[in-house]
């Protein structure tokens, strides 16, 4: 069932009502939505889902893990495989955050945050070439522009 569809109702009966009983229509119903729009709950879950075939992509697996996720040899961390140097960049890019190395591979393993920053670096900025194989693989940059035109 669409969530509409009880909005839609009065409206429906209205342009269905014929005979003497119908001459006033009702005035139409006002759609007060409650929460977020369900387009921004359409695109919202859109970026999600393409977040999460990137970390799948990348480190073979997404959302919290409790083993700590390393590949280039140590070189890189989390699900979404950060450089430190990259992800201290990012960071302070976004929103001025000045992250030690530490605490950027900290950063990069704890999911949400991860995640979050990824989210904001393709949809935001756009830039999808920091995980090169994967951006090719998933097509990254076309599903990014096709959800950031919606």
């Amino acid at each position: 069932m669409n969530a509409l569809q009880p909005a839609l109702l009065p409206l429906l009966l209205a342009a269905l009502c014929v005979g003497p009983g119908c001459a006033k229509k009702p005035p139409p119903a006002a759609v007060v939505p409650q929460g977020p729009a369900e387009h921004e709950l359409f695109v919202q879950a859109r970026k999600d889902e393409v977040v999460q075939s990137l970390a799948v992509c990348e480190s073979g697996s997404w959302g919290p893990h409790s083993n700590r996720i390393s590949g280039g040899r140590g070189s890189y961390h989390g699900r979404f495989q950060y450089t430190p140097r990259t992800y201290i960049t990012l960071q302070q890019r976004r929103d001025g955050t000045v992250l030690t190395p530490r605490e950027a591979v900290e950063a990069a393993q704890d999911y949400e945050k991860a995640a979050a920053l990824t989210s904001w670096v393709m949809f935001e900025q756009g830039e999808t070439w920091h995980w090169p194989l994967c951006n090719r693989k998933l097509g990254l940059a076309a599903k990014v522009q096709e959800i950031n035109a919606l």
